[in-house]
């Protein structure tokens, strides 16, 4: 099959393959293990993947030649910002978001969630890989934070025609360095600098999802006490803990953590560890058999939810529906 244009000196073939096989085993080495189907024609399967870059970004290019379905395991330590150069593909985020995306619009896949992508037949498409860790510090810049926030994109594209024409430029540079072989391969300083540029131009150009979902703060947490909370929140997230609890794994009294907490993480210590719980919690659902014999009362329970309504209304109020939504889906 022939490459998608951009194709050159500077992006090296990794797959080029009709055995749908090779291509799930080759592509989830440079990715993360993923699903790979084809969902119609598998006779017709193909695929071409290359993939280039400099210390901190990684350009790839991808294509499928019939109607196909990926979907990758969370990414965990980096994101994507997919651009397709042709054809269709339809996102999803199970029971949270669907997006369809056209021919030369992007969308962004966060590395915190699950998501499965639907190409039509033919369909071409570039990705910029960024570290998740880069994104973050380019969030708490633009948030005013002195410590990195984790950013949570929506699938909608560039939030105005304006942002659009930002991330191309930026897109655009990237790609110029890649293909050309720029001297940010062997320039680390310019390196950072655009990696850390392309970041920032992501947080300012693409919608992060609604404010009705609370964001959680990542990374080095500037207070040590907040941090030592923070540690027995995320080992002990499934045991009873109370503010008592955490200030005592903090070693302050518990009004001077709730200060501590409101001051570095923005909100208080017991609403940080519902945070984690309902993060928790979501993930079980996602991953839970819905024709199976777990229920959504036994996985509030299982994270420390014992109202079971006060949990629907938390679950609702961060992911926009009803826990049993997310079971069934």
């Amino acid at each position: 099959m022939h490459a998608p244009a951009g194709e050159g000196s500077r992006m090296r073939t990794l797959v080029r393959s009709d055995d749908l096989d090779e291509t799930r085993e080759m592509i989830s080495s440079a990715y993360s293990p993923y699903e790979l189907r084809a969902l119609s024609r598998p006779q017709d399967f193909s695929a071409w993947y290359a993939e280039g870059g400099f210390p901190g970004v990684t350009l790839s290019g991808l294509s499928y030649g019939t109607e196909t379905l990926v979907a990758p395991e969370p990414l965990t330590t980096y994101l994507l910002v997919c651009q397709v150069h042709k054809g269709r593909v339809r996102v999803e985020s199970p029971g949270r978001e669907e997006q369809f995306v056209d021919t030369g619009d992007t969308y962004v896949l966060d590395p915190h969630r699950r998501f499965k992508v639907f190409w039509t037949a033919g369909s071409q498409m570039t990705t910029i890989r960024l570290p998740r860790d880069v994104v973050d510090r380019a969030a708490g810049e633009a948030l005013g934070r002195e410590e990195p926030v984790r950013a949570r994109f929506a699938l909608g594209g560039p939030v105005s025609a304006a942002a659009a024409e930002s991330w191309s430029g930026i897109s655009a540079a990237v790609h110029r360095e890649v293909m050309a072989g720029g001297v940010a391969h062997d320039n680390p300083l310019i390196a950072a600098q655009l990696t850390q540029m392309t970041a920032a131009t992501l947080m300012a150009t693409h919608r992060l999802v609604p404010a009705s979902e609370p964001v959680r703060y990542t990374g080095n947490v500037a207070h040590p006490a907040v941090r030592r909370a923070i540690q027995l929140i995320e080992e002990r997230s499934d045991q009873p803990l109370t503010l008592s609890d955490l200030a005592a794994a903090a070693r302050l009294s518990p009004r001077a953590l709730q200060e501590a907490f409101q001051r570095y993480a923005g909100c208080t210590p017991l609403a940080y560890l519902r945070e984690v719980r309902l993060d928790r919690a979501h993930r079980d659902l996602v991953a839970a058999d819905a024709d199976g014999p777990v229920t959504v009362a036994q996985i509030a329970y299982r994270w420390g939810f014992s109202n079971l309504g006060r949990f629907a209304h938390w679950y609702r109020k961060r992911y926009g529906h009803a826990p049993s939504v997310t079971l069934r889906s």
